[in-house]
């Protein structure tokens, strides 16, 4: 009982979090939004107009501004918006739209990805980083195993607390089979309830592993998307000073690894990143955004 009460806590947190979001804005095409003040706010007096409005509304505002092909002042107002709401999986996959219509590829893909991780069900924000992933220079390369795929697709592919559905259902089902092995006097049921019982115990751990596992994700800041058109990785964290320093050169858009990172004096902070088929170099950390 004690996991259960765990489970339900860790569930009820995780909806508690998720707060209705608006609709999404497509980004190839304008759609229609909800009505609102047709009062433009231009360059600095957005930061003003914006202080007394409420994230759903600057939200709104962002739309008509997206509508409108307005696509800087789209960005600026979904900025803002988040800051006013906090993470929103709808926020994050608009604003990569506005970036993605000013030809930020690489910004654009950070805030699809940081909607990814919001929500692993969101088809849209998928379907675009997809897109986009297809437009830049450095094609992907999955640098882990088989099983490093399968556990990756699988922690993504629900919510934390849909998996803590998934467990706790699971776990009434191990419960109702534990009741048929006591209560039961048929040596048949007794043999099915016990090793069903224990079968659904297994899943309910499996089940519980992954929705932490999925928890855990939407905190990790290891992952991060080059912004320049290209950047030179070093093989120490410093500016490469002679050709064989030079590790390889990257471009804006591609996915990084970072797995570690030093304050060099004189050079700032440098991130060491993974690539590809596990090469190694050190980069920037100006030059790179963590999703």
């Amino acid at each position: 009982m004690k996991l259960l009460h765990t489970i339900l806590l860790f569930c009820v947190s995780v909806i508690a979090a998720g707060a209705k979001q608006p609709d999404c804005v497509d980004p190839e095409k304008s759609v229609g939004v909800a009505e609102v003040a047709t009062d433009s706010v231009a360059g600095a007096g957005i930061a003003g107009a914006a202080a007394s409005l409420s994230g759903e509304a600057l939200a709104q505002q962002a739309d008509s501004a997206y509508s409108a092909d307005n696509f800087v002042m789209a960005e600026a107002l979904y900025l803002k918006a988040l800051e006013a709401e906090g993470s929103s999986t709808t926020l994050f996959y608009n604003l990569g739209n506005a970036y993605y219509r000013q030809g930020n590829l690489g910004k654009a893909i950070v805030n699809y990805e940081r909607a990814l991780k919001l929500d692993p069900t969101n088809a849209d924000a998928r379907a675009n980083l997809e897109f986009v992933n297809s437009k830049i220079t450095d094609k992907q390369i999955d640098s882990g195993s088989y099983m490093d795929s399968v556990w990756d697709g699988t922690v993504g592919m629900f919510h934390a607390d849909t998996w803590a559905v998934f467990a706790l259902v699971l776990f009434a089902i191990f419960l109702g089979g534990v009741a048929a092995y006591v209560f039961s006097s048929a040596v048949a049921v007794k043999k099915a309830s016990f090793f069903g019982a224990l079968i659904v115990f297994a899943l309910t751990v499996g089940a519980v592993i992954v929705s932490f596992a999925a928890a855990n994700r939407v905190n990790s800041d290891k992952f991060a998307i080059i912004l320049p058109p290209s950047s030179q990785l070093s093989t120490s964290p410093r500016e490469a000073r002679s050709q064989a320093e030079q590790a390889f050169l990257l471009h804006e858009g591609t996915k990084v690894e970072i797995i570690d990172s030093i304050a060099n004096p004189g050079e700032g902070m440098w991130y060491e990143v993974l690539v590809g088929h596990g090469e190694r170099a050190w980069i920037r950390a100006s030059e790179v955004e963590k999703i």
